[in-house]
């Protein structure tokens, strides 16, 4: 009789390294199953995953299906970025995809975006020696440039990788040759020995994982059932989350009678808009730890963070993540947590809600306008992309003291930052604050149901499944002549309004002339008219739809945009987009 312990087993677990996994997602060997979802992380996922992977962190499991003959008939697609192959993969990823896909692309050149290191944020020169992963700044360690039409490839010359000692991360395989090259610019300036010992110091702790990290991959043998891999998929969607900073506060500050999880729950039950936002509660001890040490970073929350602190200021910080949210709902068109732009910029605002609620008559009225005007002002400079927690920290010290005196000193998105032309024009979907941005720019200005000509609200938003689709069809620019249609991304962020499932049927892969016919046949032009020019797409737009003229249509709405976005943010708009939109269709 065969025992439990000697029952086959029902998948394979080992360790691969992730230059083994990049290496197989390049020939093609592991891939994606058709069915799975686009690549959809933002690039400060990719900086986050860069650190635990750099620091040696648990970054989770993997979960790979051997191909056989209920897998390959599926179909596959390669990883984002990599090149297709004709022939069958090996493995099929079903979960680690995000993880494996920003991976694949920041080590390799081949995403959106170029990451970098910061050598000089690892060390400490005065002690001679490599910091530890808790104590560094990882926000400002690893950042990232834009790939596009701005970018003049500055720190990709190695004069400049020298002069700021940042190197580029997708050249890690090459580190020890990129050191001589930098020992040799610096010649004469620094202590060559010391330089050398505490750079390769550096390679060793924190670029050797970029090749090494073993990722736990669990394997399912080719026999596995379509039946059991959809269950699968199931299970991986409804399980919980991993344990987390909150988790880690709860416990330490259990034995001081500060109960979190009770006062968490206690705030959900008394404002249902912090569950409808999906506010997780770690963030409200971020606006904790800013009114008691003026700092959000992590080390800052987990180590310096007091049962004092908590007793003094949650209650202020929880109603202020309550109210801010209300505002943003009823004054900025931030009508559900999907249009949230930056969920981190509710952190200096909820903290600093309490010394604006101490105000009275017109002047809370002016501070109130004033952090409207900073919402409106970070979104669309995108001054969160990067350095978030640094960042929250920065602006509430300004931001405290900006909202009750005029003459003081504003935040940096307001006070020094442009917002660009060139960066409405060009911001995808992926650009999520800028997307998000303008469709709540749009619902704050007024957006009308396409088929009731009802305000959208919530409620409307819920009922009648409204959501975010293009207005040129992806299909139609793809199989448009290039006459016709000018060669600019169909993602475009300002490609996308707001539309009920009746009036996006309508359009599906139509030319927009074609579907707006249909449509004016069952509501008067005039109304059409109105409707979207209440999603900012004035009747010059509209003419381009007639048209059907994707770059004129783009261009026409930009315009539309940034009249709107200098009334928010009461700051004119760059015009920096240098023709880009202007140029004759071949």
């Amino acid at each position: 009789m065969t025992s439990g312990y000697d029952a086959d087993p029902i998948f394979q677990a080992t360790p691969r390294q992730i230059d083994n996994l990049i290496h197989r997602i390049h020939d093609g060997s592991l891939t994606i199953p058709d069915f799975q979802r686009d690549f959809t992380w933002e690039p400060k996922r990719t900086q986050e995953l860069l650190r635990s992977v750099m620091s040696r962190y648990p970054a989770g499991t993997l979960l790979f299906w051997a191909m056989g003959s209920d897998s390959s008939s599926f179909g596959w697609r390669p990883v984002a970025g990599a090149p297709g192959k004709a022939s069958a993969p090996q493995e099929l990823i079903l979960d680690g995809q995000q993880r494996l896909t920003c991976l694949y692309r920041a080590l390799n050149d081949r995403g959106d975006e170029r990451f970098y290191l910061r050598l000089s944020v690892l060390v400490d020169r005065t002690a001679g020696r490599v910091l530890t992963p808790t104590e560094i700044d990882f926000d400002k360690a690893i950042f990232w440039r834009d790939k596009g039409p701005k970018d003049d490839g500055f720190l990709e010359k190695p004069e400049a990788q020298y002069e700021n000692e940042v190197f580029p991360l997708h050249k890690h395989r090459e580190f020890d040759e990129w050191l001589d090259n930098y020992i040799s610019n610096k010649h004469g300036k620094i202590d060559v020995d010391a330089t050398k010992r505490l750079y390769r110091q550096v390679r060793d702790q924190f670029l050797t994982p970029l090749k090494s990290y073993g990722f736990p991959v669990v394997t399912l043998p080719a026999s596995t059932s379509v039946d059991a891999v959809c269950n699968v998929f199931e299970t991986l969607n409804k399980t919980g989350k991993p344990l987390g900073a909150f988790e880690l506060l709860t416990a330490k500050l259990y034995p001081k009678n500060v109960k979190l999880r009770d006062l968490w729950a206690d705030a959900l039950a008394t404002h249902e808009t912090l569950n409808d936002f999906g506010i997780e509660p770690y963030s409200v001890m971020q606006a904790v730890a800013l009114r008691s040490h003026r700092s959000a970073q992590r080390s800052t929350v987990l180590t310096q963070v007091t049962a004092a602190d908590v007793k003094d200021h949650w209650d202020s910080c929880v109603r202020g993540y309550a109210r801010v949210l209300d505002l943003l709902a009823s004054d900025c068109g931030v009508i559900s947590s999907k249009w949230l732009p930056y969920s981190m910029l509710l952190v200096p605002m909820a903290a600093v809600w309490e010394d604006v609620m101490q105000l009275k008559g017109p002047v809370r009225q002016t501070a109130i306008d004033r952090l409207k005007q900073y919402f409106w002002c970070t979104v669309f400079t995108s001054n969160f992309d990067q350095g978030a927690n640094s960042q929250a920290g920065a602006d509430y010290i300004k931001l405290a003291e900006w909202v009750k005196d005029p003459i003081a000193s504003a935040p940096e998105a307001i006070e020094t930052l442009h917002i660009s032309a060139s960066v409405l024009a060009t911001a995808t979907t992926r650009r999520k604050a800028i997307y998000a941005g303008l469709i709540a720019l749009s619902v704050q200005s007024g957006a009308r149901d396409f088929h009731t000509g009802e305000k959208l609200t919530p409620e409307r938003l819920r009922q009648h499944r409204i959501d975010s689709h293009h207005v040129f069809p992806k299909a139609y620019l793809g199989n448009a002549p290039k006459k016709t249609v000018k060669q600019l991304s169909p993602e475009l962020a300002l490609n996308r309004v707001l539309l009920d499932p009746t009036t996006n049927k309508t359009i599906a892969k139509n030319a927009p002339s074609a579907y707006l016919a249909t449509l004016e046949g069952t509501i008067a032009s005039d109304s059409i008219s109105e409707i979207f020019d209440s999603h900012l797409v004035s009747d010059d737009a509209v003419d381009a739809l007639r048209k059907d003229d994707y770059a004129g249509f783009v261009r026409s709405r930009l315009e539309d945009v940034i009249q709107q976005i200098e009334h928010v943010t009461q700051r004119p708009v760059t015009r920096d987009d240098d023709g880009l939109l202007n140029e004759k269709d071949d």
